[in-house]
């Protein structure tokens, strides 16, 4: 029965990536962890999660941004490589918390932003071309990305985050988000392999998956382009609004 409710899941996260390029994490990981502990349920989901990655890469590659691409790789994977090998250290509660804090905070204001400017009707879009970030902010931000994406699975605000502060929306974002998060993915594999935390039980599970998450995510891809870009960005905001107030509870009041 549990597989079962996997593969829905699979489904669903999958077709949430495809169709806005994050999220596949923040949904697939809670269901998982009803089933298996925490550690594995990160493991699981950054194998699968390599597979919409690479789809989206290919889907979008037109809209990557190279030296945005080429700054996030280089930043972030020394953040790969530490968080990949704390994963079986540190208490992962207090660091989902902290990030679920900062998710919270981000999503509310981008939120308020985006209705203000709807109220007065602002309708222009900065594209990237017009927008800059400090480099240490990308620096720590490319590293953070990474880190947490090894730690816990589920590090998209921060990229998310960098991606509109640089002005990549919609095809752009889904594109340049995906590019990150393949590389990172195929670095964090053979290190999971290597410590053998690799969930074996599950891998029938783990394999009838992989076409369930090609026709899922190809499913996104149709209907991304009918998206407004201005409600694009709501939804985003909306989903890590929800995926914050989930984490803050599960580390706090839900906590066993």
């Amino acid at each position: 029965m549990s597989e079962y409710i996997i593969l829905f899941a699979v489904f669903i996260s999958s077709f949430i990536y495809g169709l806005i390029g994050f999220g596949d994490a923040l949904i697939l990981i809670p269901i998982l962890t009803l089933f298996i502990n925490i550690q594995s349920a990160v493991v699981l989901v950054n194998f699968w999660g390599v597979v919409p990655s690479l789809l989206n890469l290919i889907h979008y590659f037109k809209f990557i941004d190279k030296k945005f691409f080429i700054r996030g790789v280089i930043t972030g994977i020394p953040g790969v490589l530490v968080g990949t090998l704390l994963i079986v250290i540190l208490p992962l509660r207090w660091i989902e918390l902290t990030l679920g804090l900062f998710v919270l905070v981000y999503s509310t204001l981008n939120m308020v932003k985006y209705l203000s400017k709807k109220k007065h009707g602002e309708k222009k879009i900065e594209k990237f071309d017009d927008l800059k970030l400090p480099n240490s902010v990308l620096i720590v931000g490319g590293f953070s990305y990474g880190f947490f994406g090894a730690l816990i699975g589920a590090a998209g605000p921060i990229n998310i985050a960098l991606l509109e502060n640089t002005g990549h929306y919609r095809e752009e974002f889904i594109g340049n988000f995906a590019a990150i998060s393949t590389v990172f993915g195929l670095i964090r594999i053979p290190i999971y392999l290597t410590q053998q935390i690799f969930p074996t039980e599950y891998l029938l599970a783990f394999f009838i998956a992989i076409p369930v998450i090609f026709f899922a995510t190809k499913i996104g891809h149709w209907i991304t382009p009918k998206i407004p870009v201005q409600s694009f960005q709501l939804i985003i905001h909306i989903m890590l609004f929800i995926s914050s107030i989930r984490t803050i509870l599960m580390t706090t009041i839900f906590y066993e």
